[in-house]
């Protein structure tokens, strides 16, 4: 599958590897599963009731990825603590 990004979610990544250099090999492991089997249960892959065909997977226990499914495959969209992106 194909994954692309958003303006801000690069943004946002960018200054999370800034404030966490580590953080970035568990984003990239994620991005990897996401790739290969959306629905991979460490995922906790959800659709966010709020906002119209998004979708959201857990990083750790409050970094979440915000996405949306497009005809080439996922963009993603946000990245943040569960406050910053819901």
């Amino acid at each position: 599958m194909i994954i692309k990004y958003s303006s801000n979610f690069c943004k946002r990544f960018e200054k999370l590897k800034k404030s966490n250099p580590r953080i970035k090999s568990q984003i990239d492991k994620k991005l990897k599963l996401l790739a290969v089997n959306p629905r991979y249960p460490g995922l906790r892959l959800h659709k966010i009731e709020s906002q119209e065909n998004s979708w959201s997977i857990s990083v750790d226990l409050d970094l979440r990825i915000l996405f949306v499914y497009r005809d080439y495959g996922i963009l993603l969209v946000d990245i943040g603590t569960h406050d910053e992106v819901y």
